[in-house]
Order: structure tokens, then sequence, then C-alpha cells
């Protein structure tokens, strides 16, 4: 049953055993609505998150889905009932609410999202000061609080301080555009997602031909879902950049804080081409020459940063690792990963889609080849795996594969820091336990197709061999 968000918040030991501990990953909280998240999870979970952070002061932002109202109701309750005054920026991107954190100095705060997942689902990302990620031991200190329930209630007054933030983030995301950019025809498909809210304002006044879809934030997603990783939900992208013959089409996942590229035949290009575009272009362009890529990442990133003085440093997979590793390092300058998400130095360490997108015009508009050009070059020296599953029964088993793979690789070079990569002179792979899945999930890339194909079907065979 749905509460009213302004009512009397009622925690106690029975509601807290309601939560489902599962909606808490590694990093951040999601689950389906309503039988996952709800209302009253989430009152108790913005209690907890003021009992975690003690912050005084607490920004919030929400998403388009259906949900995403109500939720951020309940979670401005339960931090009211802390005593802690609310920033309500209202709908946003996840990179414009970690902008807001950053740029106005607040100590904490927390988006109601579910990013790329399908419009049943909803979450909550939670950040520190300077929009830092929480990471697994904060995460797991988040859900115990919530679980533990009987938490003390100090006040039922309501503390909300509404406020934009959208102008000010166009604005500095336009300061980006320092360079005269060539004279492209792109079709930028928001997928009915945040980012309809800020390409607009953002691409106006560039000498860039738009054709725009799906920019109206609609939470029920009529166009396309909102993982724009998945092929079907870029057929209409495709389509459309196909049909006008546009140089590139530009999408984004629901949240904004990935972004993806099709060239203008409609194929994908991979991000790992996006990220070695960008990575040297900053590495060029600046004193510092470090960029940080996840343990997944294609060998093409390192070369292109490597070619202009630059070096790589690989973290475990997902976007927070390669935040936490930047921030640790003053000469890091950019950091990404395979999923699209593209993280900036100069933009308070945020992996934002439309920045991203930014800078790869930018990138290209100062190459002397054209892009079809050097795509060309790269998919005929870089043959990169689509990630691939493997269904395993537990992290015993999975131990199990992984040392044997050791064994049997041992003459690469060994990476463990999360699951295996072992690289050779010619390809490469990375097999690691999913973290929210039983599976082994296997990413790989060679210089030839012929051994890219060899060495998945060789490594397949040993896992499914063992399995």
């Amino acid at each position: 049953m749905k509460i009213n968000p302004f009512d009397k918040l009622r925690v106690d030991t029975e509601q807290s055993r309601s939560i489902n501990p599962n909606i808490f990953k590694a990093y951040d909280i999601r689950g389906k609505y309503p039988e996952e998240i709800n209302e009253e999870a989430v009152s108790q979970i913005g209690v907890a998150f003021g009992k975690l952070t003690k912050a005084r002061e607490v920004i919030v932002g929400r998403d388009i889905r259906l949900s995403s109202e109500n939720l951020t109701k309940s979670l401005i309750l339960g931090l009211n009932s802390q005593n802690i005054k609310v920033i309500d920026i209202g709908l946003c991107s996840t990179p414009a609410f970690y902008f807001a954190v950053s740029h106005y100095g607040y100590s904490a705060g927390l988006m109601v999202t579910a990013s790329h997942l399908d419009k049943e689902y909803n979450g909550i990302k939670g950040v520190f000061k300077n929009a830092l990620p929480l990471n697994r031991k904060e995460v797991l200190k988040w859900k115990e609080i919530t679980l533990k329930g009987k938490i003390k209630i100090l006040s039922q007054k309501k503390n909300i301080v509404k406020k934009d933030i959208n102008t000010e983030y166009v604005s500095n995301l336009r300061n980006f555009f320092k360079s005269v950019l060539k004279k492209y025809k792109i079709v930028m498909d928001a997928g009915n997602g945040m980012a309809g809210l800020y390409l607009g304002p953002v691409f106006k006044k560039t000498n860039l031909d738009i054709i725009y879809l799906f920019t109206n934030p609609d939470g029920d997603f009529p166009n396309r879902g909102p993982n724009s990783k998945l092929p079907e939900n870029r057929e209409k992208l495709v389509k459309k950049t196909l049909e006008v013959k546009a140089d590139l089409g530009f999408t984004w996942d629901g949240d904004a804080d990935r972004f993806l590229i099709v060239d203008s035949e409609g194929k994908l290009i991979d991000p790992n081409f996006v990220s070695a575009f960008i990575a040297r272009y900053l590495t060029r362009n600046s004193l510092a020459k470090t960029v940080v890529v996840d343990i997944r990442t294609s060998n093409v990133v390192k070369d292109f940063a490597e070619s202009v003085g630059g070096k790589i440093i690989q973290t475990p997979a997902w976007h927070p690792q390669v935040k936490f590793a930047m921030r640790g390092d003053p000469k890091a300058i950019f950091g990404c990963e395979t999923s699209g998400h593209y993280i900036f130095k100069d933009f308070y360490y945020i992996d934002d889609g439309i920045l991203a997108s930014i800078f790869f015009l930018r990138t290209i508009s100062t190459e002397k080849e054209s892009l079809k050009e050097i795509l060309n070059y790269l998919r005929k020296k870089y043959f990169i795996l689509e990630e691939e599953n493997f269904k395993i029964e537990n992290k015993k088993e999975a131990s199990k594969i992984l040392e044997m793979l050791e064994k049997y690789y041992r003459t690469g070079k060994i990476n463990k820091i999360d699951g295996l990569r072992v690289d050779f002179p010619d390809w490469y792979f990375n097999l690691r336990l999913s973290e929210t899945e039983p599976l082994l999930r296997l990413n790989l890339g060679a210089d030839k197709k012929e051994i890219m194909e060899e060495k998945r079907d060789e490594i397949a065979r040993i896992i499914t061999r063992k399995l």
C-alpha cells in the first residue's frame, strides 16, 4: 500500500523486515517498482542515508520514470525526519545531478533513477561531496542501517528548498564548445529520457545540422527502452540516420550518463574506439597524461593514449572504480569503460553522456583523416568481442574456472584486479564474475578476426567443459 509522503513517517521493525535487501547493489540501489522498491522502503532508505552521512543538507533529483515523483517525495520525507534540509532540483539527468552536488558545494546527494534499466524499475544513487560515489563498504553500511529498523524520528517538519540547476548546467556544458566544429549532420535520439531536457539548449547556435528524436521526457518510454546498448533500442536511430543520410547518430540511455554512436552506415562505433579518440585528444592537449580504463577495455585506448605520451591505469570494472582511481591520480585527465561511460576531470569527474558527445565532435573535427577512414583502419586492426556470458552455479565454481584459466594461459601477462585478465602480444581476455547475476562475463580482443574467434571458442570450451 502506498503512503502519503507527507503523512507521519512510520518506521518500525516490521516495516524494515519488508524491505528487500537485494535492492542494494555494489554501488547503488535498484529494484522493480513497487514489489521490490516502494514508498515505504524509500522513506527508510532516506532516514538511513541521513544517519550514514550526518549531512545537514542533501540535494535530491529524479528522472522521468512514472514512479520517480512519489518515491522522491517519500525519500524527502525520510531525510526531513532527520532534521536534514533538502534541496529539491526536480527532473534532471544523473550528470546534471552530479554537477549540482559538485558545483554548488553540497555535502551529499540522492538521485532517484534506475539509469538504463527498463521502465518497471527504479532506484537511488547516493553521493558525497563533489559527487564522490559511495564505495562498496559504504553501501553495505547504508543497507545495514536501513534494515535495522526502529530509527528514532527527530522531526516531522518539512524543510524543502526548490532549486533550478538546469540553466547553469547547460551553460557549463556550452563552455566546452571551445573549438570550431566541422559541419556534421547528426541524428540525436534522447529516447524520451533525461537527455531530452538538454540537447536543444546545449546544441543551439552551433553549425551542426541536427535531427532530434524523442526529446520529450516520458516515463512510459513509448519509442524505445532506456538501454540504448541493446540493438533493438537503436533501430529507429539507425533507420533515421540512413534515411536522412546523416554523418552520425547519437543516443543516450534513460538518465543520460551513457553515450553511444552509430556511423553513417548505421553501424555502432564501439565505445572502445570512442574512448580512444577522446583519450588521445585530451592527452595531446593537456599536461595531465593519465587515462584510467576499466579491466575490460581494449588495447586501442592504450595505443592511442601512448601515441601522444599518455599512460594507462587499469581498474576493476564499473565507472565508480574509474572515478576513484582518477581522483587518486593528479595527472588523470580522462576515464572510460566499455558500456559508454566517459569521465572528465575538467567537469568534476562526472560521467556525462552529453559532454562526451561534445568532446567526440571536437576530437573528430581536428583529425586530418575523415572519420570513415579512421574507423576503417580501426575495424581492421582491433577486433573486439561483444561481451559474452556463461551461467555458473556459485562463486566457488567461478573461482575454480578462473584458477584453471590462469594456469592454462600462464605464459601471458596476468592481471587479477577483477577476475582474470591475460594479455598476449596479439590478443587479450578478461573473465570476471558478474556483480548482480550468476554469470561469468567474457571480454576479449585481438589483432585479427580469426584470432578473436579462435580464442573465444577456446575459452568457451574450457569454461563449459568445467561446468
